[in-house]
């Protein structure tokens, strides 16, 4: 059970309320058999810690017991000697009587005559034998003292665990553990156990303190000994005693630090910087919790010496891994930094994770196992390395965004991935395809940004203020780090300028260089540095690690292991540089990188469209995706790859295009001249793209709706070489659905709440709609007027009234685009049920107010159009069948919009011809309703003789 920092609060609180509600015994109720559980992850936890603290506790006890019978055995045997110096000594009281005789006798004997006193009989103990035996008597008693105490806490040890235990109910348990622990804390047991040992120990300063005053008036010399001896021992025992005062990650201690720390608790807790109310124990546990990035790093570092063999290594692997990828956008944890980085910089092979895993590839193919194993361990392998290329990145990146130029050149070493290890994996064919394509692609974007580090210390070198001569020696000696072959990217601009970067510092070498020279050649290596900074020179790198990395995955068939994040770190690997930003312009070799398009394959089940996205994105990381000389190639593969996806392979396709590239590309082609299949691709491209940005669905997205204004502009000034394709029509129809249907669902909403009183909201709303009515009407129902707003503020029954207008306007546009699917339908040879029927329904089936004359006979004719083919009698899965049984008639279920006659009478026309087949079976949905209603209409105009409105 945890030891808890304010124990008295929870005591005071405790006492404050009975233990029970009642007088009675407990009885556990249902309300305390339902926090069983919660009461068994109590005991759990409390009786781990409680077993733990009593252990100790009786294994220190044990000690002291047994330490203490001997101690006291020992004493008693000194004391026995010692005490006999407190009283007089009858031998020696004889000697000096038989002394005494003797003098007489030889006065006697020689006739003088000699007076000898009897001798003193009265006895006064040396000071020294009296302070000796005080001393070890004291000794004795806090010895037996303290073996008498530990045997309490023994026996109070075995009651506390016998009363937690009795009972089986966890409940019970609880309840006697918790009150048991509380009143242990709130006795002080835990100062009470630290207490014996302090008396023991005391008790041995008062034996040495003895034996010295004992030999005192034996022996001189023996007696200085024995001080030395105890003012060594006070002064070890007074070292370690305050040495955890001082250093709380030192492993000595004594039972009176603790009492020290408790008294000088406020100083002792200032000087580490710990918070208040921590026992010197909490404390130490408190400070080693402080993270410290060399004690970690040695720790790691024993770690990896520690494993001798390969296959040992492959859990540490996997450890590696798990500390360093991360859930969160970045994938990978900084923070660990710390741990890891004392394992790729070491430069003992034997210490140095890079070169365990170089080693470990290159013996793969001698592993013992099965070959699933050691697939998996090569997984693993590649794994971890392409975590640390993604740290090595990111903590790269991190630093530099933070600091300038020169602190994070001096502070922040240059770490490579050799090229070794590099030729290594890519000669490597047996090697998870997968995991080695992202592998690779992280350490050459690492290799890139550790490149321009050693150029941004190189320049910061330059601009030191150093002499010109120890600038070129700084400068030479970062050089010799780089190599030619590093530069694994295509672009001539670069390369010369590190060509002459080198022949200048070699130039530098000679001995017979003056100081002007040197700063003649400063200023030239400057320049030359100056080029390889340009941000153009490093995009061009990035974009040739992405396409290295995209073509081997297209190539391979296959999507790398996590190939998005792959992507995002080399793009985003060199700081302030934006790969995709068409404004930092590169040069027409380095371009050449961004074309792998039209070199893709165009089968979905080849190249994934996560993979395709990504490719297509690439092309438009510079301003020559549109307009290059293979930029024609690229958009057919495009089209092409569209028309071949499947729905899901298209929708995600078209969501990972966040920057609406696909728009530009149609746009683009469909402004222009087009010929041939080209022209039908692109249309089918529009198709694609259309569906992909939910054509289908009830609401048009923002993206969808500015893409069909975009196409809407487009459609008069198209080339005949579209309009010829008869395709296009449907497309152009498909455009004016979509206006139309954003228009519908904006009229609905706002004429269920707007406020008359806000005009400016009304305003702000009506202003651009009116925009997108006006034009769609006047490609729709040019010789129909447009209902126009009202003057704001004005009555709300006016602003209603204009409502209902516009709405009637906006559904006779809805009708119009109707009739011609249902045209395209009736023309159509190939089954294509042209339209987004499901929501046709939605806008009109329920509609009671007015269609114009000119979209009700359009609409009639478009339907009598239909019925001369006798869809009733064609298979139902077919096109026209399907329109016929499951959308026409039931587009109203009142057909009351229905008022022209000439359009009632196509209309019943139509209907009759249904009714008058041989194969009729009834009349489907409400064609029996419109039936009625073209009837009702007819007769009405014939009673008023109203003449019929001409076509």
């Amino acid at each position: 059970m945890p030891a808890h920092r304010s124990p008295q609060l929870d005591l005071e609180k405790n006492e404050k309320q009975p233990d029970t509600d009642g007088v009675g015994r407990f009885k556990p109720t249902a309300d305390d058999d339902a926090c069983f559980k919660l009461w068994n992850m109590y005991l759990s936890q409390a009786h781990e810690y409680d077993k733990t603290l009593l252990e100790g506790w009786k294994k220190d006890m044990d000690g002291m017991l047994l330490f203490s019978a001997l101690y006291s055995a020992s004493l008693t045997a000194l004391i026995i000697e010692s005490y006999k110096k407190l009283q007089l000594d009858p031998a020696d009281l004889t000697t000096s009587l038989l002394t005494t005789i003797s003098l007489q006798l030889a006065s006697i004997s020689n006739g003088t005559t000699t007076t000898v006193g009897l001798p003193d009989t009265s006895f006064k103990p040396m000071p020294s034998s009296l302070l000796c035996n005080m001393l070890w008597f004291l000794s004795l008693a806090l010895a037996l003292t303290c073996s008498l105490l530990a045997t309490f806490v023994q026996q109070w040890t075995r009651d506390f665990l016998h009363k937690t235990t009795m009972r089986p109910s966890p409940v019970v348990q609880a309840r006697v553990l918790a009150f048991s622990y509380f009143g242990l804390r709130r006795f002080g047991m835990h100062t009470f156990v630290d207490v014996i040992p302090i008396l023991l120990h005391i008790s041995l300063f008062f034996f040495f303190a003895g034996l010295v005053a004992f030999l005192l008036p034996v022996n001189l010399p023996l007696t200085i000994l024995m001080a030395c001896v105890l003012f060594i021992f006070m002064l070890v025992y007074s070292a370690l005693t305050l040495h955890p005062l001082l250093s709380l990650d030192t492993p000595y201690r004594t039972p009176v630090s603790d009492l020290l720390w408790r008294i000088g608790h406020g100083f002792a807790l200032r000087n580490h910087g710990l918070s208040d109310n921590l026992s010197l124990t909490e404390a130490m546990v408190e400070k080693s919790l402080r993270k410290s990035p060399d004690r970690d790093g040695r720790c790691m570092e024993f770690t990896m010496k520690s494993l001798n063999h390969d296959t040992e290594l492959v859990p540490m692997f996997k450890a590696v891994s798990d500390a360093l990828t991360s859930p969160q956008a970045s994938g990978v944890r900084l923070e660990n930094f710390g741990i890891v980085a004392p394992l790729i910089q070491s430069s003992n092979p034997e210490n140095n994770m890079i070169s365990r895993i170089h080693h470990f590839i290159s013996v793969s193919g001698s592993l013992a196992g099965d070959p699933e194993d050691r697939v998996d361990k090569m997984q693993l392998c590649l794994s971890t390395l392409s975590s640390l290329a993604h740290l090595v990145i990111r903590h790269g990146k991190e630093k530099k965004e933070k600091e300038n130029v020169g602190s994070y050149c001096s502070r922040y070493p240059v770490f490579w991935f050799q090229r070794d290890l590099l030729e290594l994996l890519s000669s490597s064919p047996s090697l998870p395809k997968g995991y080695l394509i992202s592998t690779i692609a992280a350490l050459r974007a690492s290799r890139v940004q550790g490149f321009r580090r050693c150029i941004e210390w190189m320049a910061e070198a330059l601009s030191s203020q150093k002499t010109s001569t120890e600038r070129l020696a700084e400068v030479r000696s970062i050089f010799t780090n780089l190599s030619r072959e590093d530069i694994n990217w295509t672009s001539e601009k670069f390369s010369h300028h590190f060509e002459q970067l080198d022949k200048t510092l070699q130039n530098a070498c000679m001995s017979s260089m003056t100081e002007t020279d040197a700063a003649v050649l400063v200023q030239r290596a400057q320049g030359h540095i100056a080029q390889l900074m340009d941000m153009s020179r490093w995009k061009a790198a990035l974009i040739s690690v992405l396409r290295q990395f995209l073509s081997e995955a297209a190539g391979a068939t296959l999507v790398p292991f996590e190939m998005d994040r792959t992507f995002i770190l080399i793009h985003s690997s060199i700081p302030a540089l934006e790969v995709f930003d068409q404004s930092l312009d590169i040069e027409e070799d380095e371009a050449q990188a961004t074309y792998l398009l039209q070199s893709t394959s165009t089968l979905p089940r080849s190249v994934s469209p996560e993979l395709f996205t990504l490719i297509f994105r690439l092309l438009f990381s510079t301003k020559r995706a549109l307009h290059f000389t293979g930029a024609l190639e690229s958009r057919v593969v495009l089209y092409n790859y569209l028309f071949n996806c499947t729905v899901d392979q298209r929708n995600l396709f078209v969501k990972s295009d966040s920057a609406c590239r696909l728009e530009e590309c149609i746009c683009l082609d469909l402004s222009s001249d087009r010929t041939g299949e080209f022209a039908k691709l692109c249309v089918l491209g529009l198709d694609r793209g259309y569906l992909g940005m939910g054509f289908e669905e009830s609401t048009v997205s923002p993206r969808l709706l500015s893409f069909a204004k975009g196409i809407f502009r487009i459609i008069p000034q198209a080339s005949n070489n579209f309009t010829q394709y008869r395709w296009w029509l449907w497309k152009s129809t498909d455009t004016e659905r979509i206006l139309c249907k954003d228009i519908i669902k904006k009229l609905d909403h706002h004429s269920r709440g707007y406020d008359i009183s806000n005009s400016h909201d009304i305003s702000s709303f009506i202003t651009p709609i009116m925009g997108d009515i006006h034009a769609l009407g006047q490609r729709l129902l040019p010789e129909l007027r447009v209902p126009e707003c009202p003057s704001l503020p004005c009555p709300p029954d006016v602003y209603q009234h204009w409502i209902t207008e516009i709405q009637d306007y906006v559904l006779s546009m809805h009708i119009f685009i109707t009739a011609k699917y249902i045209s395209f339908v009736a023309r159509d040879t190939e089954g294509i049920l042209f339209g987004d029927w499901r929501n046709i329904l939605t806008s009109i089936s329920v509609y009671q107010g007015h269609i114009c004359e000119m979209a009700q006979l359009h609409f009639a004719k478009s339907v009598r159009e239909l019925m001369s083919l006798r869809p009733w009698n064609q298979p139902k899965q077919t096109s026209k069948s399907n329109l016929f049984h499951n959308y026409i008639w039931y587009l109203s279920n009142t057909w009351c919009w229905v008022t022209d006659m000439e359009s009632a009478k196509i209309l019943e026309e139509a209907i009759q011809c249904h009714k008058n087949d041989a194969n009729f079976n009834g009349m489907v949905w409400y064609e029996d309703v419109c039936l009625a209603r073209c009837r009702e209409v007819i007769r009405e105009a014939e009673t008023v003789e109203e003449p019929p409105v001409s076509q």
